[in-house]
């Protein structure tokens, strides 16, 4: 198995077409064709189909499908590390979701990188769960995640307890009902796993809210420039309550909390720039 043939498989099930992924990897259809076949021998499973619509997965290639992304950034990484001979000291990526490192550890970020500037800094933004198996992987070096990491190979270094809260930039004179939340006011953010079972269990599973979505400054955006509402973690609320933007609105019910984890693999490595970044995270 090589990465040629990874490559072709991976933009087969992108395109869907092997006209297509022919042209976007530059070679003749035959090639892709050849290189897809190889593949399948050496697995000895089918892992595409023709369909009238062009390719699909079988269910062997849809097993093999997360394996082939995994193998491929592997590589990447593994070229990245060695690239940093005669330029920087160490390579430290970091990994989470954007609205943690937007919001809450984006001035942790921009001191390391100031005091450090022979440590080579990636960021690579995933939701919680992305982040965990790709710390498993040795992609990331350190993971910050909503949810708790429960794989034998990680370590929690922070465990903080947060809470939701209801924000606006209009104050309320009345705590926020079940009844607001089908408000087309009301914007739902989701927070991952965890705080999307509570909210379904909490107003029925056929509960459809107006205006949904799972991107943190654009939910912000519209709250500051409009008469939405919607839940954050206080943390990430609090600078802007202080900056009279927003406001916390009262409500009926008790609020769940939100939960963050700084974690790295056990087997750690670069553990001299890793405690560095860890310190100021922490803080």
């Amino acid at each position: 198995m090589d990465k040629e043939q990874l490559d072709t498989f991976l933009s087969l099930v992108i395109y869907k077409n092997f006209t297509k992924s022919a042209e976007m990897l530059h070679v003749a259809q035959s090639t892709v064709s050849a290189r897809l076949k190889s593949l399948e021998q050496e697995l000895g499973k089918p892992l595409l189909r023709r369909t009238n619509k062009g390719v699909e997965l079988t269910p062997s290639g849809l097993i093999f499908l997360p394996y082939a992304k995994r193998i491929i950034e592997l590589v990447e990484e593994s070229k990245k590390e060695l690239a940093l001979e005669g330029q920087y000291i160490d390579r430290l990526v970091l990994g989470g979701p954007s609205s943690a490192w937007n919001y809450i550890y984006r001035n942790a970020l921009s001191t390391f990188a100031i005091e450090n500037r022979n440590v080579s800094l990636e960021l690579k933004t995933h939701s919680s769960e992305n982040t965990i198996s790709k710390v498993i992987d040795g992609v990331i070096d350190l993971g910050v995640s909503y949810t708790k990491p429960t794989h034998p190979n990680l370590v929690i270094h922070e465990h903080i307890e947060d809470h939701f809260k209801f924000v606006s930039r209009f104050q309320l004179n009345r705590p926020i009902t079940v009844d607001d939340l089908n408000s087309k006011k009301f914007i739902l953010n989701n927070w991952g796993d965890a705080f999307f079972e509570w909210f379904m269990e909490f107003t029925g599973i056929n509960h459809l809210p107006a205006l949904s979505m799972n991107q943190t400054a654009i939910v912000l955006k519209m709250i500051e420039e409009q008469d939405y509402f919607t839940l954050l973690p206080s943390m990430i609320a609090q600078p802007f309550i202080n900056d009279k933007k927003l406001y916390f609105l009262e409500s009926e019910f008790d609020m769940p909390s939100h939960h963050i984890y700084i974690f790295t693999s056990k087997n750690l490595k670069k553990e001299s720039t890793i405690k560095k970044i860890l310190e100021l995270l922490k803080n």
